[in-house]
């Protein structure tokens, strides 16, 4: 019979050659080794996704799924493919449709804005129905269409889904489809969890500012000027989630009672597949017919019905008045906007309008102004279309910004409706010599517009539709009924309504 100890050196020269065969087979095994394709990326990645696109990380991001270090697995790596470069081949593959959409809507062509604004300065030459032929300026510009072009790529395109956004918590976010659909921080993507249903953050993050989505939730941008600033707010670092602060106006009554954007805005750029309304309407909702709506928050089920008997809900008075003209409460009307373009640097003078709503300006007056002018390098800015710098900061200013009153006019279908500057624009250029090259470009105003008066004439004001909706003002519902009656005119609404409204 075996010896007790003999039997315990057969157990362990068996443990030690198990061992043995055990090592070398572990270490060829890749690190995906339990059959998921994207065990190598998460062995550095530590990311959660939601079932629907967990399916490996390289079916995305591409990238070499067998490399062992970090230069060799990010061979061909796409860091962003739901960029509008990217999602075709990318999301297209299993959102084809909602892909084509998407490329096709306002969000990603951005045709509104871009009509707008070069329609006002070129009213006579060819159109620019979207961002990928908006011209490429020559640097530095020569002539005024590439002023315009350089403005709109460097300063005012920030709210599109090529560029990620501005440096600050609120309004960092993805691009192309990711913009939406995932949600990010100023680090770079909270999680991976793509997700249908769009929130209010996300919207805000382009839909901010004095445009219309700050007003929704009665938010009015404070002024440029420091000493509009909070000193406490100042003092204590405060983050400015969205690199702006605000005075806390009344919110929209839909709001209030807990309604999101989504409510109304019923279908996003990659739900529009097929025709039809994209946003519901006052009367989608507040007729009798058609009371019963719920969106998607499940906020107010049932909607107060509005009188039909009372000035502009008549059903001869829809047609001809905007809803907004009796029930805004306030507007956003910020006149007098200048934009300068300065390739010298010159940081000391714009200190005190350092914060205004661009973090490339905060960080580059912040760094250099307090250095002696001899380090100060020449100012650089981002085209946030194609990602590249060249010489030269946008820096902005108002003449003034006020909430009220609310200023309304015909359109050019003779339809009244609320109206606000955002086109009282003035482009200037300083060159790096110090030379003034453009001095105060302007819109071409049009003989006829809404009013005969120059401070409401077309395209300097144009129509809009405010998100402040609450009870209905007195005064402007009087002036309504008496416009609709035909005993005033458009421009006598203004200039009479605007007087009384001041106290004057």
């Amino acid at each position: 019979m075996k010896t007790e100890k003999e039997q315990c050196s057969r157990l362990f020269i068996l443990w030690l050659l198990g061992i043995c065969l055990i090592l070398p087979l572990n270490a060829c095994q890749p690190p995906y080794g339990d059959g998921r394709r994207d065990k190598g990326c998460r062995m550095c990645h530590s990311v959660e996704l939601d079932p629907a696109h967990d399916i490996g990380c390289i079916e995305c991001h591409q990238g070499e799924l067998a490399g062992r270090t970090q230069s060799v697995a990010h061979q061909g790596l796409i860091s962003d493919p739901a960029h509008p470069g990217h999602m075709r081949r990318v999301c297209g593959r299993c959102h084809e449709a909602q892909v084509a959409a998407a490329g096709a809507s306002s969000h990603f062509t951005l045709s509104g804005e871009l009509g707008t604004v070069w329609s006002a300065f070129f009213p006579s030459g060819q159109a620019v129905s979207s961002i990928e032929n908006l011209p490429l300026p020559a640097d530095p510009p020569v002539e005024p269409a590439g002023l315009v072009a350089d403005l709109m790529r460097r300063r005012c395109l920030r709210c599109h889904v090529y560029y990620r956004g501005e440096n600050y918590a609120f309004i960092r976010r993805g691009t192309g489809c990711a913009a939406c659909h995932l949600s990010f921080t100023i680090n770079g993507p909270s999680d991976h969890r793509f997700r249908k249903k769009v929130s209010d953050r996300h919207c805000l993050a382009c839909h901010y500012g004095n445009y219309v989505g700050w007003d929704y939730y009665g938010r009015f941008e404070v002024d440029y000027d420091q000493d509009y600033h909070i000193p406490l707010g100042r003092a204590q670092g405060s983050e400015r989630p969205y690199g702006l602060e605000w005075h806390e106006m009344r919110p929209d009554i839909h709001h209030t009672v807990g309604m999101s954007c989504c409510d109304c805005h019923s279908r996003g750029p990659c739900e529009q597949v097929t025709p039809g309304k994209t946003v519901i309407g006052c009367t989608d909702c507040h007729s009798a017919e058609k009371r019963d709506r719920l969106g998607p928050s499940g906020a107010w089920r049932k909607p107060p019905v509005m009188n039909t008997l009372v000035t502009g809900h008549r059903a001869h008075d829809v047609s001809r008045v905007d809803c907004v003209v009796c029930h805004a409460i306030w507007s956003f009307r910020d006149t007098g906007r200048a934009l300068v373009r300065q390739d010298a640097p010159d940081y000391e003078t714009w200190e005190y309008l350092s914060i205004q709503g661009s973090s490339e300006i905060e960080v580059v007056i912040k760094t250099w102004e307090r250095l002696p002018e001899y380090y100060w390098i020449v100012p650089r800015m981002q085209d946030k279309v194609s990602g590249a710098y060249s010489t030269g900061i946008w820096f902005e200013g108002f003449v003034q910004r006020r909430w009220g009153p609310v200023p309304v006019a015909e359109d050019r279908d003779g339809r009244l409706v609320v109206v606000r500057p955002v086109m009282d624009l003035s482009l200037s250029y300083v060159d790096s010599s110090g030379d003034v090259v453009f001095d105060n470009l302007r819109p071409v105003p049009e003989d006829t517009g809404y009013s005969a008066e120059r401070r409401y004439r077309y395209p300097y004001w144009q129509p809009y539709h405010p998100h402040t909706i609450g009870k209905a003002d007195l005064f402007r519902s009087l002036f309504t009924q008496m416009w609709l009656d035909g005993l005033v005119s458009a421009d006598q609404f203004l200039e009479n309504g605007e007087d009384l409204a001041a106290g004057n």
